[in-house]
């Protein structure tokens, strides 16, 4: 079964694949990461159902090739893994520059440009390009096929519709997350222009700050330092956000935010020990 390009499908059906794309990636990523090394399971996407739209977006991309590169196997190779890793990068850059943070980070393998995107995964897109055009997409579009276009329609609208609630309640999260950094960050520049000048003040990280004041406080009996401890433990009470997105990315860091990472991760540390 020839496959014709993307801009020759009906929007709904491009629409469908784009989801399945997106849900075979989600399923990629959580028994690669969350069974294969984390040993449990974890939702590794950004959304809150099982879609990773990252992986939607680089399999609709390689069905906007022409057919003659669709139907051979080493230019398509290329074309995809090279596709799918333009992708990768641009969306990590993206989200590190709205988010001050880079949420997956490939320092650690061989051949990777600024952590984005390495060699490994390249060439796994290579090959999931390879067997989702020659394999998988011809059954899938058969199947599709199989549907009134009733069915199609409602299905796909009910699923955008759903997709949209989600992508909406996602992007206030990652807003959240964003602000609760923030706010630590300023939180601890504070600390350091008011206190700064004393020697028992300790400014290597927020949590020697806060542990520092504490004990000033205990040592002055001042109910200024209470305070400044309480007002941190208010805001710290908002790192559930944080809390689940470093869950779901290990590897995530920040520059931006490197001492209030610290902070978070030592506190996750600490409940895994438990």
């Amino acid at each position: 079964m020839n496959i014709i390009p993307l801009y020759m499908m009906p929007f709904r059906e491009v629409f469908l694949l784009f989801i399945i794309f997106s849900f075979v990636g989600w399923c990629s990523e959580v028994f690669y990461v969350g069974v294969f090394f984390e040993h449990k399971f974890i939702n590794r996407g950004f959304l809150h159902g099982p879609l990773c739209p990252i992986y939607g977006f680089g399999g609709c991309s390689i069905l906007l090739l022409p057919p003659v590169i669709l139907k051979s196997w080493v230019p398509l190779f290329f074309t995809s893994m090279i596709l799918c890793t333009l992708v990768e990068y641009f969306i990590s850059w993206i989200l590190e520059k709205m988010f001050h943070t880079l949420w997956w980070d490939y320092s650690h393998y061989r051949f990777n440009l600024n952590g984005r995107i390495c060699l490994l995964n390249s060439v796994l897109f290579g090959v999931m390009g390879l067997v989702s055009v020659h394999f998988v997409i011809p059954y899938i579009l058969q199947f599709i096929e199989l549907f009134p276009s009733f069915v199609i329609t409602v299905s796909s609208d009910v699923i955008a519709v759903v997709l949209t609630m989600d992508a909406a309640f996602t992007i206030k999260r990652l807003v959240d997350f964003n602000i609760t950094m923030a706010k630590i960050k300023t939180f601890g520049e504070t600390l350091k222009d008011h206190y700064g000048h004393e020697e028992w003040f300790r400014s290597d990280s927020i949590v020697e700050m806060i542990n520092s004041v504490k004990e000033r406080g205990v040592l002055e009996n001042s109910k200024i330092n209470e305070k400044i401890v309480e007002r941190f433990e208010k805001l710290f009470a908002h790192r559930k956000t944080v809390e689940s997105f470093m869950k779901r990315f290990p590897t995530m860091k920040s520059g931006h935010y490197k001492d209030e990472f610290a902070v978070i991760k030592h506190h996750l540390k600490k409940l895994n020990e438990r």
